[in-house]
């Protein structure tokens, strides 16, 4: 699930999901929906924002931005203010018309662009709206599809030059890229996102803990709290193996276990506390980082008890 952002530096990348209050509709005619399309253009405007693709929904919208500046609270705030003063003048409502502060992905500048704005074309698809994005007008999708409908607020090409070539050749490998998630529908590319915020590699993770170290504590990222001054994998091992009263020396590659207090380390070491998946497989001698993967995914998907005991365990790792 999408959490609170309030992570930002020059040149992130976002995607951010913004949510009725209490589910409720955010534009109710086509006239609103024109409407929160020019309040989307004049944000990306003011604020100098790469947008790279967009969604709106009925309740709902998705953005995947980029931010040259660190200015995406600004930003978000310009926008859904400007726009809720609109909706209430217009319906004679009061009151708030999102459900909190927007929430989103921090994700890394390199490797994800495609899927990313897939899936935010997609979801009109997803939620049975139509039956091919091409139908949806309410998207960035017509941009993509041919140059003739494209606008110069949307930044296309960064999607496109993911397939190199001239941007016509990436237009149509694109539609066919997009097409054959109709038929076939991917997995969500946030389903390994570190604590549902963070989309990237382990370099990516280690970066953002190091910029986490060097800012002042901020209770607004408390999930993310945990990655400052964590502790190494050694000493997650050392207090899983104390628990289990298990000899971690036989996590090592050529020893077959598989013992559940190994995936509980991983699953510390890798989701409680960001460690790089590379280098948990290391340590813990697991066969490569998708291993680590799915001992996360044994732990998470595990009995209460066991899921408990690595509550119990991360907290005494603080």
């Amino acid at each position: 699930m999408a959490r609170p952002l309030r992570i930002e530096f020059a040149g992130a990348v976002y995607h951010v999901t913004s949510r009725g209050n209490a589910r409720e509709d955010i534009v109710r005619d086509d006239v609103d929906r024109e409407k929160w399309v020019d309040w989307l253009r004049r944000t990306v405007e003011t604020y100098n924002w790469r947008l790279h693709a967009w969604v709106l929904m009925t309740n709902h919208a998705h953005l995947f931005v980029e931010t040259p500046e660190p200015n995406l609270s600004a930003a978000m705030q310009y926008f859904g203010g400007s726009y809720t003063s609109y909706f209430n003048r217009r319906h004679r409502c009061c009151g708030h018309l999102f459900q909190g502060r927007y929430k989103g992905h921090l994700i890394e500048e390199r490797g994800y662009f495609l899927e990313v704005s897939r899936y935010l074309h997609l979801n009109p698809v997803r939620a049975k709206m139509v039956s091919r994005p091409e139908e949806y007008k309410w998207s960035s999708y017509g941009g993509y599809q041919g140059a003739s409908r494209a606008v110069p607020w949307v930044t296309y090409e960064r999607v496109l030059g993911e397939f190199g070539g001239p941007a016509s050749a990436g237009r149509r490998r694109y539609v066919r890229f997009v097409q054959a998630g109709v038929e076939e529908p991917p997995a969500s590319p946030f389903e390994e996102a570190l604590e549902g915020m963070l989309l990237g590699s382990d370099a990516f993770i280690d970066r953002v803990r190091t910029l986490l170290d060097e800012k002042p504590s901020d209770r607004g990222v408390p999930q993310l709290e945990h990655l400052r001054g964590r502790p190494t994998v050694e000493a997650i091992m050392a207090v899983v193996g104390d628990h289990f009263g298990v000899d971690t020396s036989r996590w090592a590659p050529g020893h077959r276990t598989d013992d559940a207090s190994r995936a509980v380390a991983a699953y510390l070491a890798r989701r409680r506390f960001g460690h790089p998946a590379g280098k948990v497989a290391e340590a813990l001698g697991y066969r490569s980082p998708s291993s680590v993967t799915r001992a996360v995914a044994r732990v998470e998907s595990s009995d209460e008890r066991l899921r408990r005991t690595a509550t119990e365990l991360e907290k005494a790792l603080h």
